[in-house]
C-alpha cells in the first residue's frame, strides 16, 4: 500500500512537470503547426493561421532553420497574445475573438532603401486590416497580418505589437465609426499640439496610431513617451478607459478644446486605472 502512495505521487509529479514543459514549450496552443491538414493554430482562443516557409531563401538557410524560425515566431505571437489577454479587458477580448483573426507567412520584402553586401535588405511586417464578410452575412471582421518569421523574430524587440494591433482591430470593429470615430480624431488633434512637445513620438502621426499607442500605454507600455498611464493626461486615461468598455462609452468623453494649459500639471493628474482594469507587471 505505501508503494503504491510513491507511484501516484511520482505519476502526478510526472503529470505536472509534463504540462508545465509543455507551457514553457508553446503554451496555450491547440494543433501541430507543422500538420498540413490542419488550417489554423488556436492561440489564447484566437485563430492564428499559420502558412509554410518558403523554399528559397535570400539568406541561404535550410529548410530546417528555416522552420525554427517560424516555430520562433508562433511562439512570440503566443507570448504577446498571452500578454494583450491578461491586460485587457475580459469582455473586449471576447469580442475580439470572434472578429478578428491572424494570419502569418513568410513573405518578406525589400525595403528598397538600405542594402547590405549590395543586396536589398528584406524585411517584415506586421499591420492590422479589415476583412470583407463571407457568405453574405453583415459583420465586420478584421485581420493582424505578421509578415516575415525571421524579421518578426529578430527584428520587432517590442512585446506590446500583438496589443498595438489588437487597438486597432477594437477601433474598427467596436467604436462609433471605426477608425474615423471623431472624438478619438478630436482627442488626438489637441494632444498633438498641447502633449509632449519636445517628442516626435509615434502616435502624433495619425488618430488611429494615437490610439492604439495611448492603448498601449495605458494598459502595458508604449515604446515612446507617455511610456505608462503615469505619463498620461488624465483625458486620455478616460478616453482609453471609456473607450474599451463593452459596449464603449465614448458618448460619455467630451474631447480636450482651447489653448494647452500647463503640461507638467497635466502628466502629473493623480487619476490611475480603474479598478476594472487591474494594472500588470511585465518584463
Amino acid at each position: 500500500m505505501k508503494n503504491f502512495g510513491y507511484l501516484i505521487v511520482a505519476c502526478f509529479v510526472l503529470s505536472f512537470t509534463c504540462t508545465a514543459f509543455g507551457e514553457i514549450v508553446l503554451p496555450n496552443v491547440v494543433g501541430d503547426p507543422y500538420e498540413d491538414d490542419r488550417e489554423y493554430l488556436t492561440i489564447e482562443e484566437f485563430k492564428v493561421y499559420v502558412l509554410p516557409v518558403q523554399q528559397g531563401d535570400f539568406r541561404g538557410l535550410t529548410l530546417a532553420q528555416l522552420e525554427d524560425e517560424r516555430l520562433r515566431a508562433i511562439r512570440k505571437v503566443t507570448a504577446q497574445l498571452k500578454l494583450a489577454v491578461s491586460v485587457l479587458p475580459p469582455d473586449p477580448i471576447n469580442e475580439l475573438r470572434t472578429r478578428v483573426v491572424f494570419h502569418m507567412d513568410d513573405t518578406c520584402e525589400s525595403s528598397g532603401n538600405e542594402e547590405i553586401a549590395g543586396k536589398n535588405v528584406k524585411t517584415g511586417k506586421v499591420y492590422y486590416s479589415p476583412l470583407a464578410s463571407k457568405n453574405g452575412i453583415d459583420r465586420k471582421l478584421g485581420q493582424i497580418s505578421i509578415r516575415c518569421y525571421s524579421s518578426f523574430v529578430h527584428e520587432f524587440p517590442y512585446k506590446g505589437i500583438v496589443l498595438h494591433e489588437l487597438a486597432h482591430a477594437w477601433q474598427d470593429l467596436f467604436l462609433p465609426n471605426g477608425l474615423k470615430n471623431n472624438k478619438v480624431k478630436a482627442q488626438f488633434e489637441w494632444s498633438k499640439e498641447c502633449l509632449h512637445t519636445q517628442t516626435s513620438s509615434y502616435w502624433k502621426t495619425s488618430a488611429v496610431e494615437f490610439f492604439a499607442e495611448m492603448t498601449c500605454s495605458y494598459f502595458f507600455r508604449s515604446k515612446q513617451v507617455p511610456y505608462t498611464d503615469m505619463l498620461m493626461s488624465g483625458k486620455n486615461k478616460t478616453l482609453v478607459y471609456l473607450a474599451w468598455q463593452d459596449p464603449p462609452r465614448l458618448d460619455e468623453f467630451t474631447p480636450s478644446v482651447g489653448s494647452c494649459p500647463n503640461e507638467t500639471e497635466l502628466t502629473s493628474n493623480p487619476e490611475t486605472k480603474s479598478s476594472n482594469f487591474a494594472s500588470h507587471d511585465h518584463d
